[in-house]
């Protein structure tokens, strides 16, 4: 079963922070991770529009793939930049490629060992070249692609 979990960047001091969201500007985090009763500390206030949800994977290095991540991966010819979004239309995470190719890839179809997580779209922007900006909107993915090394 796949943990649900969030990360948000906190409104006092822009650190991220990992926990269960409570509601759009709120996510409670355990208080450790050894508490057997589930206590919380206070509610953390974030910014909404940081919110991203843990996809469930994790990269080669065992670091969390959250949505909003970006990774780099090699395709069979050189090394690419994706850009982790949800698709609502196919109802799965998607990689949208940030360099040549065109379209998007599921995120299944990377192994953990082919995935080494760079950055996000919120710290790292410069990351994305020109695709900085592009809001990732269910209606605009476009249909995931066959890896063609596969």
């Amino acid at each position: 079963m796949r943990e649900i979990l969030f990360r948000a960047k906190r409104i006092d001091n822009g650190e991220w922070v990992e926990g269960y969201l409570m509601d759009e500007d709120y996510i409670n985090v355990p208080f450790n991770d050894y508490d057997v009763n589930g206590r919380f500390d206070e509610p953390i206030e974030i910014a909404p529009e940081t919110v991203c949800q843990y996809t469930g994977l994790t990269d080669r290095n065992g670091k969390k793939i959250f949505e909003g991540d970006i990774f780099q991966a090699y395709d069979g010819e050189c090394l690419q930049k994706y850009a982790v979004i949800w698709n609502g239309d196919s109802l799965e995470w998607t990689a949208d490629c940030v360099g040549d190719l065109v379209g998007m890839l599921s995120l299944a179809e990377f192994g953990a060992e082919e995935i080494d997580v760079i950055g996000n779209i919120f710290d790292d922007p410069e990351l994305l070249g020109e695709k900085a900006g592009r809001e990732s909107r269910a209606g605009n993915a476009e249909p995931a692609r066959e890896r063609e090394d596969r």
